[in-house]
This record gives C-alpha cells, sequence and structure tokens, in this order.
C-alpha cells in the first residue's frame, strides 16, 4: 500500500506540473495575443526622464541622486538579441548631492569631461554574450514574454494579476506580473550586486499605447535596490524599427587586474590595480586605505601587501565612504578578520549589507563564515606607534557624501582623498569654484594640516597649490 501511495503521489505532481505548463502556455498565449509579441522582431522607443544613479547616494539611507534626461533612446533586437540604450543627461539639482559625475555642475565640481550646457551622453549595451546582458533584454515587456515561452515558465496568480515565472541560465528566477488586460506590467530578477549581494531589479511598466497592433508602456520605471534607477515617459514607438542595431560587446575579462606597487616614503606605497589604495607600515601591523571595486581587485591589493610587507598583519582597511565604486571591495578585507574604519554614518549600512545573502555568486566574506568587524570614525581617528602616524578626518558638510573620510600622513605631509576634487582633463581650470572642493581645502586649512601633495584616489598626485587654485583661493 505504502509503494502504492508513493506512486499515486508521484503521479499526481507529474500530473500538477503538467497542468500548469499548460497553464502557463495559455497565459503566455494570451499576453502574447493582447500586445502584439509574435510580430516584434526589434522595438525602438524614445523620451524624457530622470536617470539615477547606482549606489552614488549622498548618505547611506537615502535614494540614488537623480540627473535630468534631456532625451532617452532604446534599440532592442529579439532576432539576433541585443539592446543599446543612449541618454543625454544633465545634473541640474540644487543643490546637487552624492556622485555619479554627469555634466559639469559648478555647485560640485563633478563631471565635465565634454561639458556642452552641463549635458554628457552615456551609452549603455546589453548583449546575451553577458548573463546580465540577456537578463536586460528579458525584462523589456516583449522580451519578457519571448523569454517565458523559451524557458518553460510557470504560471500564478488569479486573473486580472497572473504571474509568469522562469528560471534563467540556470540560476536567476525572472517573475513578471500581467494586468488585467494581459499586458505585462511588471518584471523582477536578482543579479549580483558586490555591495547588496543578491539585488532586485525591477521594471514597472504602465500607460499602455497602440501602436499598429503592438501595445507598448508610455512609462517605463526601472529600480535597483529599492530605488529608481530610470523613470521615462516614452513619446515615440516604432515596432520593428530597430533592424539595423549592432551591439559591441567587450571581451571578457582575463581576470584581477595585477597590482603595481610604488614607494612614497619609508613604509608608505601607493598600490594602484586599476585606481588607487595606500599601504601604510606601522611597528607591529599595516594598514590599507580603500577597498575598491571587488573581490578581484582586493585580492591582487592583498597579495602585493604581503609581497611588500609579509612579516606584518593588516589590522585595518580605511574605507573613504561607502559609495559602491570606493566600497565594493571591502568585503574580501572583512573575511580576512581586517577591521574596517569607516564613519559613523556608514557603519549601520556595512553592518547590514554585511549580513544580506549572496548566493548568486557567492563571495570570500560569505564563504568565511566570519561576523565583520566595523569601527566608526568621527570627527577624527589617529593610528600611530610614535614613529608613523596616520590621522583620518571626516570632512565635514561635503555635497558628495555625508561620511566622506581623507586620510593624511603627516611625516610625508601627504593628503590621500576620495571625491573631493577631480582633476579635470588638460589640467584645465574649474570655470567657478566649486562646492566640493571649497569644502575640501577649507577643511585642510581649518585642521591646520601641513600638506605638500594629494593623492588622489581616482588617480595622481597634485601640490596643495593646485587646490587652493580650484577653490578659488590664488
Amino acid at each position: 500500500m505504502r509503494n502504492f501511495s508513493t506512486v499515486a503521489v508521484m503521479c499526481g505532481v507529474l500530473l500538477a506540473a503538467h497542468a500548469g505548463a499548460q497553464d502557463a502556455r495559455g497565459v503566455i498565449d494570451a499576453a502574447v495575443t493582447a500586445m502584439g509579441t509574435s510580430t516584434v522582431q526589434s522595438i525602438q522607443y524614445s523620451g524624457t526622464g530622470s536617470v539615477f544613479m547606482l549606489g552614488q547616494n549622498a548618505r547611506p539611507d537615502a535614494a540614488w541622486p537623480r540627473f535630468r534626461v534631456i532625451t532617452y533612446t532604446a534599440s532592442v533586437r529579439y532576432d539576433v538579441p541585443g539592446l543599446r540604450e543612449e541618454l543625454v543627461r544633465v545634473d541640474d539639482e540644487n543643490p546637487p548631492r552624492g556622485g555619479g559625475a554627469g555634466g559639469f555642475n559648478p555647485a560640485t565640481g563633478q563631471g565635465g569631461m565634454r561639458p556642452i550646457l552641463g549635458q554628457q551622453t552615456i551609452v549603455r549595451q546589453a548583449s546575451p554574450a553577458t548573463e546580465v546582458g540577456q537578463l536586460q533584454i528579458w525584462m523589456t515587456p516583449h522580451g519578457f514574454l519571448k523569454g517565458a515561452a523559451a524557458n518553460n515558465a510557470t504560471a500564478g496568480g488569479a486573473a486580472g494579476r497572473r504571474t509568469l515565472a522562469f528560471t534563467a541560465l540556470g540560476k536567476y528566477t525572472v517573475t513578471g506580473t500581467l494586468d488585467d488586460q494581459n499586458r505585462v506590467a511588471r518584471v523582477e530578477t536578482r543579479i549580483d550586486n558586490t555591495m547588496l549581494g543578491d539585488m532586485l531589479v525591477e521594471a514597472i511598466y504602465s500607460g499602455y499605447r497602440d501602436y499598429g497592433g503592438v501595445k507598448f508602456p508610455s512609462r517605463i520605471v526601472e529600480r535597483q535596490g529599492g530605488h529608481p534607477t530610470l523613470d521615462v515617459t516614452v513619446g515615440s514607438v516604432q515596432p520593428n524599427g530597430a533592424p539595423g542595431l549592432e551591439v559591441k560587446v567587450n571581451p571578457p575579462g582575463e581576470g584581477a587586474q595585477a597590482a603595481k606597487s610604488e614607494r612614497l616614503g619609508a613604509g608608505v606605497w601607493l598600490i594602484t590595480a586599476g585606481l588607487n589604495s595606500v599601504l601604510v607600515e606601522f611597528a607591529d601591523h599595516l594598514a590599507v586605505v580603500e577597498g575598491l571595486g571587488n573581490d578581484a581587485r582586493s585580492h591582487a591589493v592583498l597579495a602585493e601587501v604581503r609581497r611588500l610587507v609579509p612579516s606584518k598583519p593588516i589590522r585595518y582597511l580605511v574605507n573613504t565612504h561607502a559609495h559602491f565604486d570606493h566600497a565594493g571591495g571591502v568585503r574580501a578585507f572583512a573575511a580576512e578578520g581586517i577591521t574596517i574604519l569607516t564613519h559613523e554614518v556608514n557603519k549601520p549600512f556595512f553592518e547590514k549589507v554585511f549580513a544580506l545573502p549572496r548566493r548568486i555568486n557567492p563571495d570570500s566574506l560569505s564563504k568565511a563564515n566570519r561576523t565583520p568587524v566595523v569601527e566608526a570614525v568621527g570627527a577624527r581617528r589617529v593610528l600611530t606607534d610614535g614613529t608613523q602616524t596616520l590621522e583620518l578626518h571626516h570632512l565635514r558638510g561635503n555635497l558628495h557624501h555625508d561620511g566622506l573620510l581623507m586620510a593624511y600622513l603627516p611625516r610625508e605631509r601627504l593628503l590621500i582623498q576620495a571625491d573631493a576634487f577631480h582633476p579635470r582633463p588638460g589640467a584645465k581650470p574649474y570655470p567657478t569654484p566649486p562646492g566640493f572642493v571649497v569644502n575640501f581645502y577649507e577643511t585642510i586649512q581649518r585642521l591646520k594640516l601641513d600638506v605638500a601633495q594629494v593623492l588622489h584616489i581616482h588617480g595622481g598626485t597634485d601640490p596643495i597649490g593646485v587646490i587652493a587654485q580650484a577653490a578659488g583661493r590664488r
């Protein structure tokens, strides 16, 4: 009897799965008919709105900073998959806070690589040659239905709010919700992010209009990590209007970039792996300033540190601020049991993100089974052994980030900074003294720091006179 019951249960499960598959096919067919998806091989759409820079918020609990989008155009091909977005953005927030460097803004001094009335053009491309690129294509309204049909989707929900879900590339669950007219209203999945782990990515579609039998939304809102990253009002749609789209994809990387080092003074080294970190040697331990990028970069830096000073442990990693480009490699240091020093406004954020699930792409910390140690820095923190001294100072009131630290080596008269000053291409002077550079220079003066050279985490060094001139003090 037990064997019969087991077989009966198994048959019931198989029949339910078969019925679910049949139901999903019906839901997909109804949505394809409602949206005219079967005729769509490509689509091009354009509009205006806002773009928001992921991981560049002014403080850890704030939304991503906003930039106004003057023009936005997206082209998607489904026959030979590819997606290309081009947008022109303007940094017109007043006062502008946070990072993301758009067209030049005199209030912050950010941006301005090719300033045209403060505008900046950004081109983003996606291709199925990369996992995230394929997901981006499947998250478009018609792309989702094509992905659901190709990947054995299952159906759920009730009439007026039916759902379809499928597993993409063996590890991503892509879920879509249909409205009461069987149009795609929402698509979501989770992708790996260096800071937020298995990060929720959402696309919300509304205000559908008809374009020769093809339905397309008039508003698109994309969200990542709980905050909007794109909000566009669509004004023009051309079904099958992107036949010439050719997406160029950079070849896969060869792994982590090797770290190089340069001695700056007794017990001080510049370590470059794309961007800059600084190693400071004390009597019985080491400290590293800045864990940028991702796990791979941090492991390259750690390897170079241990090559330079193999006999001493790394005790501290100094994080200048919580922007993702400057903190994405912090987890690798925490996995080694290294104490993270960051401004007090960042400490709760790091403790929160260190605990987030990371199943899509487990990194060093998720494998280490270790509780990270984060110590808060207030206005000032001094590390010293009586000979070598490293001072950490808070840049109070800086528009770039509320928890921005700079590091000062008095013996070398060297100041290490991240994002409080950006050298302009060709040493071109700032049109007006930018607010965040004025704040930087005034902080140096207020603290009476004897600075000869300023080392930039994003590359290069400048004499203090360059900073003074940019701040309008010379």
